[in-house]
Parts: structure tokens; sequence; C-alpha cells
């Protein structure tokens, strides 16, 4: 938002066109707190499922801990006792229910869905199954963790979060156009 506003404003500017200020708001902190290392909500999930025992409990109680200081984040008593939490987005307060978050997170084929593709007599289906399988894909799937090593297999929050640094780098490097639109003065008044 930052970018493409203020530099369609300064543009305004530049060619004294007139124009009202449009307030908009800035979303980097909603950003950070989804996504920023080390402490992005999308960071502790992916931590969370690699750490054996992990659960939505432990999950909610270190969410809790770490971003309960945060001016978007929210969660209340009546939240905490139903695992729930909320963010304050730009288009207004969404609620989010933690159950489920790492078992979905960490997006794994059940161990008997595994065995029975890797024990058929298809080749192209076992060899779909060692694809799925996390000791293999980690040559395959070279996405970095959010703490910067080498990912056992990339969880759903880090192949998103990994989508969204690229959508932003390719937003970064291209110029927005704009066509400005005019009011037709069929009247032809000034």
């Amino acid at each position: 938002n930052r970018f493409v506003l203020r530099n369609e404003q300064e543009e305004y500017d530049k060619e004294g066109i007139p124009w009202s200020f449009i307030e908009f708001p800035e979303n980097q902190d909603v950003l950070d707190l989804i996504d920023q290392k080390p402490s992005g909500i999308l960071n502790m999930l992916h931590d969370q499922c690699r750490t054996p025992g992990a659960s939505d409990k432990t999950f909610s109680h270190l969410m809790y801990d770490k971003c309960a200081g945060h001016a978007r984040f929210q969660a209340d008593s009546r939240q905490v006792a139903e695992q729930l939490f909320a963010v304050h987005h730009y288009a207004g307060l969404v609620e989010y229910d933690i159950e489920g978050f790492v078992e979905k997170n960490r997006d794994e084929l059940p161990k008997e869905a595994s065995d029975l593709l890797l024990s058929s007599n298809n080749e192209f289906v076992r060899t779909l199954a060692e694809i799925l399988q996390p000791s293999t894909s980690v040559v395959r799937n070279k996405i970095m963790s959010p703490r910067g090593g080498a990912s056992q297999r990339p969880t759903v929050g880090v192949q998103f979060s990994s989508q969204l640094h690229s959508l932003r780098s390719k937003i970064d490097e291209t110029s927005p156009h704009y066509i400005r639109c005019l009011k037709p003065n069929n009247l032809l008044s000034p």
C-alpha cells in the first residue's frame, strides 16, 4: 500500500493535479505479526510442527505468550479458554480457531496411505509415494525453514510465507501504472 499509493500521490503533486488526501491503512504491522522472524505466527507454527509432542494447545500457549503485547493481536480470557485468537486486519477484526492448526500445517500423508502407495505394483504410484516421503523430499524441495536451515519438508505455513515473499518481491520490482479516468464535461463548464 505504502509504495503504490504514496507514489501516486507524489505524481499528482508533481503534475499539479488537484486531489484530496486519501487516508489508507499501513499493514506492515499485521504482516509482521503473521510472518516476522522469529516471532511471527507462521514461524511459531512451523517450529511447533517440528517439535515432538507439539499440539494445538502448546502452539496456542506459545502464541498467546509471544503475541500478547502486539497491537493487532487479540486473545481475551474467553478466546484463550476456547483456543481462539483474533487479528485486527485493515478490514476489521477476524477471529481464528486454533483447533487443527498444527496437524493441518504439517500436511503429512498418513503412514497407512504412504505404505499403501509404496506397496503398489505401479511404478509411477511408487515413485509418487517416494516423493511424498519426508526423508526424500528434503533434497527435492530445498525450501528453507523460517530459522534459515534446510527444512525436513515444508509446512503449509512455510509454503505460504515463501509465496508471499515471492509476490512482494515481484511487486517491489514492478512499476505500477494507472489509467486516469477523466470526468466527462458535456456541459463545457469550467
